[in-house]
């Protein structure tokens, strides 16, 4: 603060009868305890009904990273009672990949050692000329969701450019890191 903004403060402190601040240690700030209004806006990202779970990751056993998503997206489903969408994304067809099954029971039993059991799983296989990140924009629009959760590790891998996500997808996507 400046030496004439410090002087008016302490005037208007004085006028109305205002607790002294010490000069040093700068003005006094007080709140009352008190419940938090949000604004739509605000409350709009704060209120998850739908999230979105993209697993793009060819491991049947699921990385580190979809793991990591995993255990958030059930998280955040518990806390607000959302519902989750699992979307697996992989360019080859699913009689060319042998572990498929073992993906699926992969993700449900790592939703399920999160408390959460009841999702819907929506498979995007064998569309090798699209990305995965226009695959994920497709299906936020279609399904008017609320929040996309996936792991840095999509990124750092080259399945997901984060640019795109950042500028097509219409809703808050939670990157995570690795």
């Amino acid at each position: 603060m400046g030496q004439g903004s410090l002087s008016l403060y302490f005037t208007l402190h004085q006028t109305l009868a205002l607790p002294q601040p010490d000069p040093k240690s700068g003005p006094i700030l007080k709140s009352q305890p008190g419940e938090a209004e949000l604004s739509p806006a605000a409350d709009a990202f704060t209120q998850f009904k739908h999230l979105l779970l993209p697993v793009t990751d060819g491991n049947p056993y699921l990385s580190e990273g979809t793991k990591q998503a995993m255990a958030t997206s059930a998280a955040f489903a518990k806390k607000y009672e959302a519902d989750i969408t699992v979307l697996v994304i992989d360019e080859k067809e699913k009689e060319s990949l042998p572990e498929h099954d073992t993906q699926l029971a992969s993700i449900r039993w790592h939703l399920s050692e999160g408390g959460y059991q009841d999702f819907k799983v929506l498979e995007r296989l064998g569309e090798g000329g699209k990305k995965p990140t226009a695959i994920i924009g497709e299906v936020a629009d279609d399904m008017n969701l609320d929040l996309v959760v996936m792991s840095m590790e999509a990124i750092h891998s080259k399945h997901v450019d984060a640019n795109l996500l950042a500028e097509f997808i219409p809703c808050p996507v939670l990157l995570l890191p690795l």
